[in-house]
């Protein structure tokens, strides 16, 4: 399984237009920009004064070839701070051919050798996938941000017939994914997000006249015991533990 969360490799993807659409916590603790400050914006943000002027043509050719590639820049923190970066770069392809983002991991090499990390060495295919491993990363990532965007949890007929449609591929490649990056089933997947979603509307106070098995299908349980099992293996708790929390 590859954590990009809690790695210690910067995770930037940006869409096929060179535009970041998404960032890790390690690249915030990195640079000092949060998501929101650079969703929408160039990796370019972070040259300043001293960024090499061959290595910026060198990664923009290779941008251009839609060829992976390993690199080293001059970067800049937020506060204005410089720092080596090693960057491994990869294209990302639809099942299609057509190019869909770029993903970039990122290391300070002030601190941290780019040949300790594996994230920095993602060349390898899945078998079963054929994907590459960063392929398989920004597919993941995209299913991480349809669940939150879409809420399809709340769907209690949701199964991957329906995700692999709206992710316009397989059901096979979305239930190898899942199993790879989180060893476990897409069931198990989803009913993560369902018990956060029952945490967060207790946390909330959003629906206080509703007994705990409505507030369970309102995140999207269908079955009463369903429910009562899910939030117990999840959380260690019942949900009558959990509420009282609140």
């Amino acid at each position: 399984m590859i954590d990009a969360y809690k790695s210690n490799v910067s995770v930037v993807i940006t869409d096929n237009q060179r535009v970041i659409i998404w960032v890790n916590e390690q690249f915030s603790r990195m640079t000092g920009y949060d998501l929101e400050e650079v969703r929408g914006k160039k990796p370019a943000l972070l040259q300043g004064r001293n960024t090499e002027r061959p290595a910026v043509t060198r990664i923009k050719a290779a941008l251009n070839k839609k060829v992976h590639f390993h690199d080293r820049i001059t970067n800049y923190r937020k506060n204005g701070e410089e720092y080596t970066c090693a960057l491994t770069i990869h294209p990302i392809f639809s099942l299609n051919g057509d190019l869909s983002n770029f993903v970039a991991f990122e290391v300070d090499n002030n601190f941290i050798d780019p040949n300790t990390e594996s994230l920095m060495q993602l060349t390898t295919t899945q078998k079963k996938t054929y994907l590459t491993d960063a392929e398989e990363l920004v597919m993941y990532f995209k299913l991480l941000d349809l669940f939150r965007a879409k809420k399809l949890y709340l769907d209690t007929e949701l199964n991957l017939q329906k995700v692999a449609k709206l992710m316009n591929t397989n059901v096979k490649y979305i239930s190898l994914i899942i199993n790879n990056q989180t060893e476990n089933n897409f069931k198990y997947f989803v009913n993560q997000f369902r018990v956060q979603e029952f945490e967060y509307l207790l946390s909330s106070n959003k629906m206080p006249n509703y007994t705990l098995f409505s507030i369970g299908q309102a995140c999207g349980f269908k079955n009463k015991s369903t429910f009562y099992n899910v939030i117990l293996n999840h959380t260690g708790k019942t949900p009558k533990e959990i509420a009282n929390k609140y």
